[in-house]
């Protein structure tokens, strides 16, 4: 991963950096995911950037296809 410098507002930099290490990487992690969603072309990609995303977040956390289907299913 690479670093990029980009200009915000005063409040925002501020907030950010009063925000614990498990925040700024929860923001991080928001906003490098809303740039490789910008930086699709494709219109039809974008969906399958978010699906990918979830997925592997989905995968790294133990959530298996069986343990989807099983919340997703009606009672």
């Amino acid at each position: 991963m690479s670093t990029l410098a980009i200009r915000v507002d005063d409040l925002v930099r501020e907030k950010f950096q009063q925000a614990s290490q498990q925040e700024k990487a929860r923001w991080e992690e928001a906003f490098n995911l809303w740039w490789r969603i910008y930086f699709t072309e494709e219109p039809n990609q974008k969906l399958g950037v978010v699906v990918d995303y979830f997925r592997q977040k989905s995968a790294e956390r133990g959530l298996t296809q069986e343990a989807l289907d099983e919340l997703l299913k009606d009672e």
